[in-house]
């Protein structure tokens, strides 16, 4: 983010009401609290190395009301959480697998999704990757397949899944949107579990409203995980770049139909898959572009073509 952003983020924070601003009025020489309210006729400005406010004016700028603003530094640190210094290539954090009794943080689950249980390689940078993984796992925690433990007001507690219903995303590895943190809706806040510190530090995951955590320190159940995305461990990891994962043993150009078929045949297994056979197979289609974008692409047709017996056997299965 740039410095102009910065204060613009700031400046739209503190007329948005995330927090209240100080400063000293000129005119009394004490120093007031400015709310959102007595913010909406003032703009912020710099004058002699200092930050100033100043009436608005038609045009320029009008006279100074209130010097030296200062801000709360407990909320600036809220809204926007520190983070070490980027690296020149950034790559995920080991991975948690959801061995065993217990929670594992809400991130680890999404990353576990991401990368089919450490099988691929993707750029941590690739939000699309992120939003499939995120939208498989809200949709399972809102129908309450997965539970959900939360921190508010000083207690554990459970979440209940339809908090997560539908719920807007700030992805790790991806600067927050001004727009979400100065909106009025919840959203999801996540960051990318690196360790135990930076994680109780506030580096966690979060249903977060106006900048501020309404459930902190999310945990799922990791045998929910380990159930429902119950993926293949042949301690190998796949690179998307590897074109060679795209050839089934037979002859012929490279296909990831024998990608789709292990997909469609895993959905089977945890019952997700979704009727009618176009719907199945268009989800399908969007999963391979996903998971695998640099394999030979598949029309949803043609994966409904191929997977017409397997689907009629797995509806009259569970009829």
């Amino acid at each position: 983010m740039s410095v102009a952003d910065a204060i613009n983020a700031l400046w739209q924070a503190m007329r948005g009401s995330c927090f209240e601003a100080t400063g000293i009025d000129v005119a009394s020489g004490r120093r007031e609290t400015l709310d959102a309210i007595r913010l909406q006729d003032l703009e912020l400005a710099e004058i002699d190395d200092r930050d100033v406010l100043c009436t608005r004016a038609p045009i320029g700028r009008g006279p100074i009301r209130y010097r030296d603003v200062t801000v709360p530094t407990g909320h600036v640190r809220g809204l926007w959480k520190a983070r070490s210094p980027k690296p020149d290539r950034i790559v995920l954090p080991e991975l948690e697998r959801p061995d065993g009794p217990g929670y594992m943080p809400l991130y680890c689950a999404a990353q576990w999704i991401a990368t089919q249980g450490g099988t691929v390689d993707f750029d941590p940078l690739q939000t699309d990757r992120w939003k499939s993984a995120y939208g498989e796992l809200l949709a399972r925690i809102s129908s309450d397949d997965v539970k959900v433990i939360g921190f508010r007001d000083g207690m554990r507690e459970p979440v209940p899944g339809y908090q997560f219903a539908g719920v807007k995303m700030s992805y790790p590895f991806i600067d927050t949107a001004i727009d979400l943190i100065l909106g009025d809706e919840m959203y999801l806040q996540s960051y990318a579990f690196t360790d135990e510190e930076d994680w109780l530090g506030g580096l966690d995951d979060s249903l977060v409203k106006h900048g501020r955590p309404k459930w902190a320190r999310l945990v799922v159940l990791g045998s929910d995980v380990a159930r429902l995305w119950a993926y293949p461990q042949d301690g190998s990891r796949q690179d998307q770049s590897d074109l060679s994962s795209y050839r089934s043993g037979g002859p012929g150009r490279p296909s990831a139909m024998h990608l789709v078929e292990a997909e469609f045949h895993r959905r089977c297994k945890q019952g997700s898959v979704e009727p009618p056979l176009a719907k199945e197979a268009a989800f399908l289609a969007s999963w391979l572009r996903t998971y695998h974008p640099t394999a030979p692409p598949l029309t949803p047709k043609t994966i409904g073509n191929r997977l017409m017996a397997a689907f009629r056997a797995y509806i009259r299965a569970r009829n």
